[in-house]
């Protein structure tokens, strides 16, 4: 028995000294309470990071002290919108948080609206940035970038989150790169696990920015704004039709959104913002 028990052990060391591993590493930030800040300082490479998990963590460190009632909800996107400019048409005591999540859903920011309920909070104010792919979007919870909370998803238990993750750490160049970091931070940043993209932060209202770009955009903006970076974007001349996207489903999930808003008194505006392949508007949708 004792040797049963012992070649047991054995043959599990592997798969415990990888989840020891993952639990002190903790390179997506999942496991480890939040202590207020993603990066650190000096840092200029981290592995990608699920920035709608960051939003729940961030919300609930500094909710405490901040005592939220107001709040942007949106994609990526959204983060062109920023709280210092959308707070001079608050009312002087509003307090805002910023609710971000890459490649963020209608169903998120239901979720969310629900976990905020939830938690007895009463929303005053709400700045709502949906781009039109966001009205086509389902939630990727198999996908370790934009997988729910399971805080605000009923439909991501714990078990799931984790395994998702586990067996995203357990791929052998993150493995790699996190025991020996120098000679895998250029196999990591091509295969698109790690990023360079690392922004400042104002992290009691969960926002990004890039002080450099800001800055380099202030003094000369034909710098920044060269031709090269520009061709990046480049988009068709002409308008493209457009197909309907507000479908009876997503009609019912915007409803849901507004019933929460509307129910709590909240003063809430909807911004559509620019979108890339500038699609026109089909007529039934606006």
């Amino acid at each position: 028995m004792k040797r049963f028990v012992l070649l047991s052990l054995l043959a599990l060391l592997p798969v415990l000294l990888l989840v020891a591993l993952y639990v002190v590493k903790d390179p997506f930030h999942v496991v480890k309470p939040y202590k207020g800040r993603v990066y650190n300082p000096g840092d200029t490479i981290a592995l990608t990071i699920n920035w709608g998990h960051v939003s729940i963590e961030s919300y609930k460190y500094f909710d405490p002290e901040g005592h939220f009632d107001s709040f942007i909800f949106g994609s990526s996107l959204s983060g062109y919108y920023r709280i210092a400019d959308w707070q001079r048409n608050l009312p002087d005591d509003a307090r805002p948080f910023h609710f971000n999540a890459s490649r963020e859903t209608l169903y998120g920011i239901l979720n969310k609206l629900k976990f905020l309920r939830s938690r007895g909070v009463v929303i005053k104010n709400a700045l709502l940035v949906i781009e039109d792919e966001m009205l086509m979007r389902r939630p990727l919870d198999g996908d370790v970038l934009f997988v729910q909370h399971p805080q605000t998803a009923p439909e991501v238990s714990w078990w799931n989150f984790h395994q998702l993750y586990f067996n995203a750490f357990r791929r052998p160049d993150i493995v790699a790169y996190l025991l020996c970091p120098g000679p895998m931070t250029d196999r990591v940043l091509e295969e698109g696990y790690a990023t360079t993209d690392i922004t400042d932060r104002i992290e009691p209202i969960n926002e990004g920015y890039y002080s450099l770009a800001d800055s380099l955009i202030a003094v000369n903006p034909d710098a920044f704004f060269t031709p090269s970076h520009i061709a990046q974007y480049s988009r068709p001349l002409k308008e493209l039709p457009c197909e309907d996207k507000i479908t009876g489903p997503v009609e019912a999930l915007l409803n849901a959104i507004s019933t929460i808003l509307s129910k709590q008194g909240a003063a809430y505006q909807v911004i559509i913002p620019p979108h890339y392949p500038h699609e026109a508007i089909a007529s039934s949708d606006s």
